[in-house]
């Protein structure tokens, strides 16, 4: 390499600083390898005495091959090519070829196709050139070949800038060898005239000893940001980095920097430069608002700043009265002018600048402007407005000099402002002020004369009655008054409040009897049987009231006008009228009554409702109030778990358990809206299952989606196998067979599709409880599935879901209306009254009461919530049977792969992998093995139930199949239901793997679609916290890998796993497999291919066992 090229090969600034460190080169070396590439190495000093050990690796030819450094710029060859490295090439490229006497004997040199070898080729300047120019071509393209064009002149430009820039560097660097760090002081000096023009700041520059001043303060932060060497004069140069200024200087430097930023930024927005400061001395900037205040700020502790004595307050004024032909002449002295910040007003003279708080000053400063210097002449007249308007602004902050008392008897006594307000008729009111001067009173009927009167004090109270009265024309101009409602009721809540602030307020007996007494209201609740007695008393309030009085606590008024015309204000005494009204919908003709009946459901509600209310007397019988204790303490309560779980309930699957059975105790319903994978299933069969010990006879009736079907009779079997199971499916005649032992069943699991086909099945059957899984299915009242849970006959309803609310509000209503027909409003009304209130406007009032409404019956605990208590990871079986059609493809490849195996020889054992495979394919979906099969896929449509719900509870999910082409169905399924995707397969370059994990993690999709093989390693995936494996493979462990992407170091939350198998298939047999023979999957030696290979005959067909046609 010549110079050149190790200067395109560095960049210029770096290349300028390695010829700075070319005679710091110690101890070169230089071997040459058998294929021909040199290997340099050397020690290069660094600053001070750290030595660096630098190495570059030189083709035959002398093109580049790489290089490393242990400087922390390079790290090891991570990092880009730094000084030490540069000046190691510079200096092999001066060093004389005598000293490189190390190359090994040319005869041990093996003669390789294509490559030269010895001295003469690398003399060949020409073969060097062409070869570096080649590889310029690589990166750059065409135009380094043949003529080489002109760049640029705007690319000329911006080399030699850079240029420049990097031989300052050298510059910089050489002069700054044992420079000392936090001498350089910067003192600043302010320039304030008295003509107007912004204040100016100059800075002076000094190592301590004499100053010089600053000629460009621009220049001066441009040299800091460049790192350059400045010279001042003969006593002071040095390079202007950061850490050579005083922390003083550099709190100045970091001002004036963001100033100069600002100014930057203004300019580009408006595309004209800033006009500069005529005529202001040299060195100068102008100073903004925000800088003169941070620069007071800065100096404040030193009492001083920029050449100005500092202090806070306003100084010692004086103002001298003289008198005048016709008047005064009134001045202020001594003579100060003003400055104004941005948070701070500031008065000034020669030698002093005054720091005032902004408001302080606000109302003096237009004084002082105008008084001090020459002052003003003001007539006699004038002059008494003077002492009303201006002289108390001054009066308690300035000493008055009046010898003659020309103005000191102008100065009125300051007035009692006394308002009188009176109503002179029903809903309209009169005020007026009065105003008392010691025995002399002024009223807008009567004044003494010649009383001097304090014109501004009377003016502000007559603004003040007209801010919200208006002036009466017809009477005495200085009285106000309103017949408007409206306008009364604001008189009425900040009128008299503003008025009792200014002065005195009397009242008269009318205007006192505007407003009416708030009623004493009083609320009795006991319980009666299966009922709530309610009783409301209002004290005196007329009852017959109530209705309109409700009407306008609907409407949020402030007040309400009752029919003598008095006004009632609607404040929060009121509010357990609204909460009858709104919460429990009791009108004002029903609390006309003496007594209002309601459902023993409205006690949890009644009593959030009215807890805690203020002006209301809340009297409860026992019966009411054990009923709260039951709700406010479920965890408490007496109800223990059936022995046979104590010990498998977790602590919040048993408060689920008691929360079960505290609503079956009152009859009422609820829903358990558990985040998935808290256990849902179990903490409904305890409950039944406590039921059943209890005496009670009659089956309950689960309806589930078709896919959890078998799901519940299996989990049934694992925690409850006391409870007799039935599980209906089948044919229509199947089902009514089946029907005929529901009496004698504990449970009675259906799906909703079968629920709603055998409604006649159910009519003539009674059930203990009627319990819902997934419950958003019947989210919409109008459809079939929600008419048909609705006319099962139970005595109480649960439901189970982990999104109560997918969409709507309305989803909540149909879940409620069947839990509890009749709890809350009809469908229209709780769309008005909650709905849309909530959802268009954000009404917090109406969350809360739909809270009170809806809270005590649903139970929702997230996994943050119990997180202490999970597992890590918790996986879950799904078992999924096929549909009819697909069952019976199914069977038919079981026949065709048993005759093979039966026949097959023991080294065919790919073709027999082949036929399981074939099996396995069906279970997923049958078009991976017949592109015109027409019918459904029950796996697919499980899988896609699962990930919405999931989806919607705001999961983060990673789907795993053997199978690509499945995860091309997967991927079309997932689009059709709207729900985000990646997929990578082992196909996927890693640089395109890499972003789609960058991606994920980053929560940019909800589900990752990932072939088996290709996310069993490598991948960390912790934003995802479900796994779902959508087929069982042969060796464990690689599904084990697979959920190990998510289940890792860095997961926050507990990771469920779910393992979807076809129910009497192959699978199951992998499943079996998997846990039977657990040491299978350890014999094999790297893929996932061998379990199954290394089978014997006898093993591979017990997989088809129970799979007769």
């Amino acid at each position: 390499m010549d110079r050149e090229e190790i200067r395109y090969l560095l960049g210029s600034t770096i290349y300028a600083r390695a010829k700075a460190y070319e005679n710091r080169v110690q101890d070169l070396e230089c071997e040459t390898a058998e294929n021909g590439v040199r290997h340099l190495s050397a020690d290069v000093r660094g600053r001070g005495r750290n030595l660096y050990r630098t190495q570059a690796w030189l083709r035959q030819n002398g093109s580049f091959v790489s290089a490393s450094c242990t400087c922390p710029f390079n790290e090891n060859g991570e990092g880009p090519c730094c000084k030490h490295i540069g000046a190691l090439l510079l200096h092999e490229v001066d060093e004389p070829e005598e000293k490189t006497e190390s190359k090994p004997e040319k005869k041990a040199l093996l003669d390789i196709p294509g490559v030269q070898r010895g001295t003469e080729f690398a003399k060949e300047a020409a073969a060097r050139k062409d070869s570096y120019v080649s590889g310029l071509e690589m990166l750059f393209g065409r135009k380094w070949r043949g003529d080489e064009p002109v760049s640029d002149v705007r690319a000329q430009e911006l080399l030699r800038a850079y240029q420049e820039d990097a031989l300052a560097e050298v510059e910089s660097l050489t002069a700054s060898d044992g420079q000392q760090r936090g001498f350089a002081e910067l003192e600043p000096e302010l320039i304030l005239d008295y003509s107007g023009q912004p204040p100016l700041l100059r800075l002076r520059i000094s190592d301590g000893g004499r100053q010089y001043v600053v000629k460009s303060i621009p220049e001066l932060l441009t040299a800091i940001e460049k790192e350059r060497s400045v010279s001042y004069g003969k006593t002071l140069a040095f390079v202007h980095r950061w850490d050579a200024f005083t922390s003083e200087a550099q709190k100045i430097l970091t001002l004036l920097r963001r100033q100069q930023d600002t100014v930057k930024s203004v300019e580009a927005a408006t595309g004209r430069p800033t006009r500069g400061i005529a005529n202001g001395p040299a060195g100068s900037v102008p100073l903004s608002g925000e800088l003169l205040d941070e620069l007071v700020i800065l100096y404040e502790p030193r009492g001083e700043v920029g050449g100005y004595a500092l202090r806070k307050g306003l100084p010692a004024l004086t103002l001298r009265v003289e008198k005048k032909r016709g008047g005064v002449h009134i001045v202020v002295e001594p003579s100060l002018y003003t400055l104004q910040g941005l948070d701070y007003s500031y008065l000034y003279n020669e030698d002093t600048i005054w720091k005032l708080e902004r408001a302080e000053a606000a109302r003096l400063l237009p004084a002082l402007n105008a008084l001090c210097g020459s002052g003003l002449f003001f007539t006699s007249k004038d002059a008494v407005s003077f002492c009303s308007f201006v002289l108390p602004e001054l009066g308690r902050k300035i000493t008055i000099d009046d010898p003659d008392r020309l103005l000191l008897n102008q100065i009125p006594l300051e007035p009692v402002v006394q308002f009188y307000l009176d109503a002179p008729h029903m809903g309209a009111v009169r005020a007026h002020p009065e105003f008392l001067y010691g025995e002399d009173r002024v009223t807008p009927f009567a004044a003494p004369t010649d009383l001097l009167r304090d014109a501004r004090a009377e003016r502000r109270a007559g603004r003040l009655l007209q801010t919200y009265l208006t002036q009466q024309t017809d009477s005495s101009p200085a009285e106000y008054g309103t017949d408007d409602e409206d306008a009364l009721v604001t008189f009425l809540e900040e009128g008299v409040p503003a008025l009792l602030a200014e002065g005195e307020v009397y009242l008269s007996d009318a205007f006192r009897d505007l407003q009416a007494a708030p009623p004493k209201i009083s609320v009795g609740v006991s319980v009666q049987g299966s009922v709530l007695d309610l009783e409301v008393d209002t004290g005196e309030f007329p009852v017959s009231e109530l209705k309109a009085l409700l009407k306008s606590l609907h409407q949020k008024k402030r007040y309400h006008r009752l029919r003598d015309g008095r006004l009632l204000r609607l404040d929060d005494s009121l509010e357990v009228l609204d909460e009858l009204n709104e919460t429990l919908e009791l009108s004002g003709a029903k609390l006309d009554q003496d007594h209002a009946q309601l459902p023993l459901y409205r006690a949890p509600s009644l009593d959030w409702a009215l807890s805690g209310q203020t002006g209301v007397r809340f009297n409860r019988d026992d019966a009411f109030r054990r009923i709260s204790r039951s709700f406010h303490a479920v965890k408490d309560s007496e109800y223990a778990p059936p022995a046979s779980l104590q010990k498998t309930l977790r602590k919040y699957q048993r408060d689920g358990y008691r929360w079960l059975r505290t609503l079956d105790g009152y009859g009422m319903g609820g829903i358990l809206a558990d985040d998935m994978g808290l256990g849902k299933t179990v903490q409904v069969l305890s409950y039944l299952l406590a039921m059943k010990q209890n005496g009670q006879t009659l089956p309950s009736l689960i309806v589930c989606p078709a896919s959890l079907v078998l799901n519940w009779a299996e989990e049934c079997q694992k925690f409850t196998p006391e409870l007799s199971c039935v599980v209906v499916d089948g044919d229509a005649g199947h089902r009514a067979e089946l029907a005929e032992s529901w009496p004698a069943a504990d449970l009675v699991v259906t799906s909703y599709d079968l629920l709603r086909r055998d409604e006649a099945l159910y009519e003539g059957q009674e059930f203990y409880a009627c319990i819902l899984d997934e419950a958003q299915a019947i989210k919409n009242h109008t459809t079939q599935k929600y008419k048909a849970v609705c006319k099962v006959r139970s005595r109480v309803r649960f439901a189970l879901t982990g999104t109560p609310v997918e969409n709507r509000l309305g989803e909540l209503w149909s879940i409620f209306s069947f839990l509890m027909p009749g709890y809350l409003p009809p469908y229209k009304s709780f769309c008005s009254r909650f709905e849309k209130p909530i959802v268009q406007e954000e009404d917090q009032t109406a969350v809360r009461r739909l809270n009170q409404l809806t809270g005590p019956f649903i139970l929702r605990r997230m996994k943050s919530d119990v997180l202490k208590e999970l597992p890590p990871k918790t996986e879950n079986v799904y078992r999924i049977e096929l549909e009819e059609e697909q069952r019976k493809l199914y069977l038919a490849a079981v026949v065709d792969a048993r005759e093979k195996l039966q026949a097959a020889k023991p080294e065919d054992k790919m073709a027999v992998f082949a036929v399981l495979m074939r099996l396995r394919e069906i279970c997923c979906d049958p078009r991976l093995i017949a592109d015109n099969w027409e019918g459904g896929s029950a796996k697919l449509d499980a899988c896609a139930e699962l990930v919405s719900s999931a989806v919607e509870g705001g999961h983060r999910i990673l789907l795993f199949s053997q199978f690509t082409s499945m995860l091309e169905l997967l991927a079309k399924r997932l689009d059709a239901e709207g729900i985000s995707h990646f997929t990578l397969q082992g196909s996927t370059p890693k640089p395109v793997r890499a972003e789609l994990v960058r991606r994920f993690n980053g929560g940019e999709v909800s589900v990752f679609l990932i072939s088996l093989r290709a996310g069993g390693t490598g991948l960390n995936l912790t934003a995802a916290d479900i796994v779902i494996h959508y087929d069982p493979w042969w060796n464990v462990a690689a599904q084990n890998q697979a959920t190990d992407r998510a289940y890792r170091i860095g997961q926050q939350n507990p990771v469920q796993v779910y393992k979807l198998i076809a129910q009497d298939t192959i699978e199951e047999k992998i499943v079996e497999l998997q846990q039977a023979k657990q040491s299978l999957a350890d014999t094999v030696t790297g893929t996932a291919d061998g379990a199954i290979l290394s089978m014997r005959p006898d093993e591979l067909l017990q997989l088809l066992e129970g799979s007769e046609p």
